[in-house]
């Protein structure tokens, strides 16, 4: 995972009970997301999906209630939501939200914006959105926002509901956010300038008292320092407890972080239940573990590579380099086939061929061969494998005489090879090994070439 980046604070965000990053530009997207799960201090998010709206909203999932007989119902609302069982989510986020649960109300208004499990109704949504923005919900007051200055009435009718309350308002009623106090202020400036200066020793005791007080960005940059170990020694642990109670407040960035963490444990604990399943004996669970780790890897299926070599001495030819080119594809992590073009022979000394017919005859001996084969691949570990290769060639000769000019002909024949590879990188891998090709270059015996590949997946 990468360096998270801290970000300013500012002087708004100390008057939020809770505080939202800025949003760059309005996507125009809605994300259903999970329930957010403690495990080891870090965030699970579960189900994701994206469906077009005319704004950006972030639908959360219930996670608390007042009442206690809410709380089954709300596990059917989320149940439900992650069903896209939108119908049967709608008349259960419908309870939760007439008893007064702010997550609940927003719920509801983008479902009526959206028109899922209920017609679409806009004067309706805001309305929710309003309810649920005077209870506190920092979402729900962005949406109104952003919909009011894109000039919706609806969006402004509620937004002045909430600013317009009167001052003998009942007792209950919501109060205005409290003036952020003078050394607040000085905090945060301090905070910033520290921070602008890259003094993460001086910034990150003052985010800390900010984060303390409830500001979701402070909080966000104090998971940040302990992630990257600056102006304070580096603890995940910590990082990712300051990060959720970020994310926890609707923080954008900071539930980036958990979703990526989330998406990573769970490579991770895939990748360990195969490493720690039970084998009779360690002689035959690590190959098998190998292969599964090869298998959990392998995305490419394409292959090219080029080729060097030499080959075998043949009656009358003496040995030659060799070089080639081959491309495959992979069908599983075991099986595939390659496809080749190998220069065998190029300008081989074949005086002694020759001279057995035409007595002082000088001249060279030139082999080339197409080649299809069936590849089997069985991993040793992570970046060792054994490759295997069955299939056949054709082969086109030429023998150039001084004395009886140039011969030419062709053969086919099977092609029997094994290799080892290595592999450098996830795309990069070295191979080495040999074929042998029978009834090869119109001769009776066969030829075997030996050699090193370097290859290329993608």
């Amino acid at each position: 995972m990468g360096t998270y980046c801290a970000c300013w604070v500012r002087d708004s965000d100390l008057s939020q009970l809770s505080a939202l990053a800025e949003w760059d530009e309005p996507l125009r997207t809605i994300n259903f997301k999970g329930d957010i799960v403690s495990d080891t201090h870090r965030m699970r998010f579960g189900y994701i999906e994206k469906i077009p709206v005319a704004l950006c909203l972030a639908l959360f999932l219930v996670s608390g209630f007042a009442q206690a007989d809410d709380s089954s119902l709300a596990k059917e609302a989320n149940a439900a939501l992650a069903q896209k069982d939108y119908n049967t989510a709608f008349s259960k986020f419908t309870v939760l939200a007439q008893h007064g649960n702010a997550t609940a109300q927003f719920n509801l208004g983008a479902f009526y914006l959206n028109g899922q499990g209920v017609q679409k109704d806009e004067k309706q949504a805001y309305e929710w959105f309003g309810k649920s923005a005077a209870q506190g919900n920092a979402g729900a007051l962005k949406v109104l926002q952003n919909a009011a200055a894109k000039g919706n009435e609806s969006a402004k009718n509620e937004l002045n509901k909430i600013q317009s309350k009167p001052a003998s308002a009942p007792a209950q009623a919501q109060a205005p956010a409290p003036a952020v106090p003078r050394d607040e202020k000085t905090l945060l400036t301090e905070a910033n300038t520290a921070l602008a200066q890259k003094d993460y020793n001086t910034a990150f005791p003052k985010f800390l008292a900010l984060a303390q007080q409830g500001n979701a960005t402070a909080q966000f940059n104090v998971g940040a320092f302990y992630f990257n170990g600056q102006g304070v020694q580096k603890d995940e642990k910590r990082a990712y407890d300051w990060f959720a109670k970020s994310a926890a407040q609707g923080n954008a960035r900071a539930i980036e972080v958990m979703q990526n963490a989330a998406a990573k444990q769970n490579e991770q604990a895939a990748a360990k239940s195969v490493l720690e399943a039970p084998a009779p004996s360690t002689a035959a669970a690590a190959p098998r573990a190998a292969s599964e780790r090869q298998r959990e890897s392998s995305g490419s299926k394409f292959t090219l590579g080029v080729s060097a070599g030499a080959t075998s001495k043949i009656t009358g030819v003496s040995n030659s380099s060799s070089f080639g080119l081959l491309a495959g594809y992979r069908f599983n992590p075991s099986w595939g086939v390659e496809l080749a073009y190998n220069s065998l022979y190029r300008n081989a000394n074949a005086n002694t061929l020759l001279s057995a017919t035409y007595p002082g005859t000088t001249g060279t001996f030139d082999l080339s061969s197409v080649s299809a084969v069936g590849q089997y691949t069985y991993g040793l570990s992570s970046n060792v494998s054994l490759l295997g290769n069955l299939g056949v060639h054709s082969s086109s000769y030429k023998i150039n005489s001084s004395g009886a000019g140039a011969k030419t002909g062709s053969s086919t024949g099977l092609v029997v090879g094994g290799k080892v590879q290595y592999e450098l990188t996830k795309s990069i891998g070295i191979r080495g090994g040999f074929d042998t090709y029978t009834e090869s270059g119109g001769m009776s015996g066969n030829i075997t070439e030996v050699g090193i590949s370097v290859i290329n997946r993608f």
